[in-house]
């Protein structure tokens, strides 16, 4: 039996959805059944991914498409098959679409998560710059994708042939995907220096500093599509397969956080404070800015002190006054 495109494609979206709703379980439970802005990007990115996987599906295995064609090879097509051709290549423009979306709707999960984990920190701001940037990478590949065949409806164009750029399009591949994967590099760029910065078994730091930077997985995949799609543009089976593999990877990298309260009884996976191994109160000071790293998500202000979860981060701030500096906070 040779390989099946889309049994991978169906069975790796079944997979993510188990993750998704395992992560969607433990955000209710733990979180005291509050969702948040990254809650909601996990929610789009899990409906455009499930259009993604549909629109892959049709655009190869039922219809067909434009992709694959040549000027000689388009005007051969009888006009019945051109109509299912025609039909197919709608499919596949907007399983471009899906892409997009799903992908940029990933990165917004882990910038929400990390804008609310960091606040009142100095990486709050970066994670405000990193946030202004992925809007502007969306934007560009939205528009690069939509406006490099014009008019679009050439897009799904058979015969005449319209080009490369409106069938194979080979700079969809290396820009969208070069935008992405400098997005990722900011975003892997925020929670990094917390947790180097923090107080914690070595062990930890290691665990934790893996987990953040699993990202590079995700660049990897998309990186291998990219390279593999340019390299036999002509066949979608290549890309297909890498598109569906970069999702999972991004889905248990983006989900990770929000499952780990689940396991935080077990001794290895626990959260430790910044100040010691166990779980210590927070001083109630102006003076300190405290942030969980990873934990249950939950809001400050909603959680008690003393049963909160996750690494904390001190950040020592100084006053100074007309006579003198007073430094508080430092322990």
């Amino acid at each position: 039996m040779g390989y099946n495109g889309s049994a991978e494609l169906f069975a790796e979206w079944a997979i993510g959805l188990v993750v998704i709703a395992v992560r969607f379980y433990a955000r209710w439970n733990v979180g005291k059944r509050s969702f948040y802005w990254d809650d909601l990007c996990l929610g789009f990115a899990t409906v455009f991914w499930t259009f993604h996987t549909i629109f892959l599906y049709y655009c190869t295995d039922v219809y067909g498409s434009n992709i694959g064609l040549t000027e000689k090879t388009a005007m051969e097509v009888p006009d019945d098959m051109a109509a299912k051709l025609r039909k197919g290549s709608i499919f596949a423009f907007i399983a471009w679409l899906s892409y997009i979306f799903m992908v940029w709707s990933f990165k917004g999960v882990l910038m929400f998560l990390y804008s609310r984990l960091t606040m009142g920190l100095w990486q709050h701001r970066l994670a405000q710059i990193v946030g202004v940037a992925c809007v502007c990478t969306f934007l560009t590949s939205l528009f690069f994708h939509l406006f490099i065949c014009y008019p679009v409806h050439r897009s799904w164009q058979v015969k005449p042939y319209a080009g490369d750029n409106c069938t194979i399009r080979p700079l969809n591949y290396i820009v969208i995907e070069t935008l992405s994967i400098v997005t990722d590099l900011g975003i892997m760029s925020v929670p990094i220096p917390l947790v180097l910065a923090a107080r914690i078994p070595t062990s930890q730091k290691i665990f934790l500093c893996a987990l953040f930077s699993s990202g590079v997985f995700v660049m990897v995949a998309a990186f291998l599509r990219a390279y593999y799609s340019v390299k036999d543009i002509n066949t979608l089976s290549t890309a297909l397969g890498w598109a569906s593999r970069e999702a999972l990877v991004s889905v248990f990298i983006v989900c990770a956080p929000g499952i780990k309260p689940l396991f935080a009884k077990f001794g290895w996976f626990g959260s430790y404070a910044s100040h010691g191994y166990g779980y210590k109160k927070k001083r109630e000071s102006s003076a300190e800015s405290q942030e969980r790293i990873v934990g249950s998500g939950v809001e400050r202000d909603h959680m008690d002190v003393n049963k909160r979860e996750g690494i904390m981060v001190t950040t020592d701030v100084t006053l100074a006054h007309e006579d003198s500096d007073e430094q508080v906070g430092r322990r």
